[in-house]
């Protein structure tokens, strides 16, 4: 049974992603870096509170890897595609992680409850895809893009259901410590590898501004949730988001409505509703990805 305090905190999470696209963003450093500095200021925030009983090594390695296959390698793969594939086609085809997780359940344990979850998640992704048609590109370039971010969508949903078996009964703060600094550590060797790291003293500075206090609240409040919703619940905020974004775009910009933006609005509506609705806790006994 999920809490109210959980859906109250997943609720506020899918509306404040969905409203980023209006807020200014800061230029001062770039994305890798800037992501890699978040995390590991999350990761020494959280060895301030971390309890003195400790886990095995296995255990911090394994979730280290889960973490970095679900917070940083999509924010890699996302950096390296944004010259090849455009911005509506990358959040289109993050609409699967959904379709992802179910298959994932399915295969390794053959979940009852995950098997009807599957349709509602092909309308919500079919709904999004009449929003955001795909834009096909015919440079290899694209091509290879494309398949990096097909392959990160899968790595991202097996993850997802990973983490959400290694963070149970895991202390918070020993949780947001081990994420937080495997991703800060793999974020920040990626920008220096691509070359693109800002050593200005006023670039670090924009870290310690009022939106960045808000991205580290939002990695704490993920890993929060990732530990205590089931995997397909927490994925609905694939197909919530945008559709935040979409309503609020009716509002402020005012397109001119056809009947394919009210169709794709419904499915992306009716499927994210679904999925919270309808996932079955059984869903959540049995993940194991043995």
């Amino acid at each position: 049974m999920i809490s109210r305090s959980v859906w109250i905190a997943f609720a506020a999470l899918c509306l404040a992603s969905g409203t980023y696209w209006i807020l200014p963003t800061s230029e001062l450093l770039p994305a890798l870096e800037r992501q890699g500095l978040l995390f590991g200021v999350a990761a020494l925030a959280a060895l301030c509170f971390r309890p003195r009983r400790r886990i095995r090594p296995a255990a911090h390695l394994r979730l280290a890897i889960a973490g970095i296959g679900f917070f940083g390698l999509p924010t890699v793969a996302l950096e390296i595609a944004r010259s090849g594939v455009g911005e509506t086609t990358r959040s289109a085809l993050f609409a699967m992680v959904p379709v992802v997780i179910i298959v994932a359940i399915i295969t390794s344990d053959a979940a009852a409850g995950a098997r009807r979850l599957l349709i509602p998640a092909l309308v919500g992704l079919g709904g999004l895809l009449l929003l955001l048609p795909l834009q096909s590109s015919f440079s290899l370039r694209g091509e290879w893009m494309l398949s990096l971010i097909s392959a990160t969508i899968v790595v991202t949903g097996i993850c997802s259901v990973w983490l959400y078996r290694l963070l149970q009964g895991l202390a918070l703060p020993i949780a947001i410590l081990t994420v937080g600094a495997a991703n800060a550590i793999f974020l920040l060797l990626c920008a220096a590898a691509c070359g693109d790291f800002v050593w200005s003293a006023g670039a670090f500075n924009a870290v310690a501004s009022f939106s960045s206090v808000v991205d580290v609240l939002e990695i704490v409040v993920i890993i929060w949730l990732l530990r205590e919703m089931p995997p397909i619940r927490f994925a609905a905020r694939y197909l919530l988001i945008p559709l935040v974004t979409i309503v609020e775009s009716f509002v402020l910009v005012r397109p001119a409505i056809t009947l394919r933006i009210v169709s794709g609005t419904v499915l992306l509506a009716a499927g994210a509703g679904m999925l919270l609705i309808l996932s079955d806790s059984d869903t959540g006994d049995f993940l194991s990805l043995r």
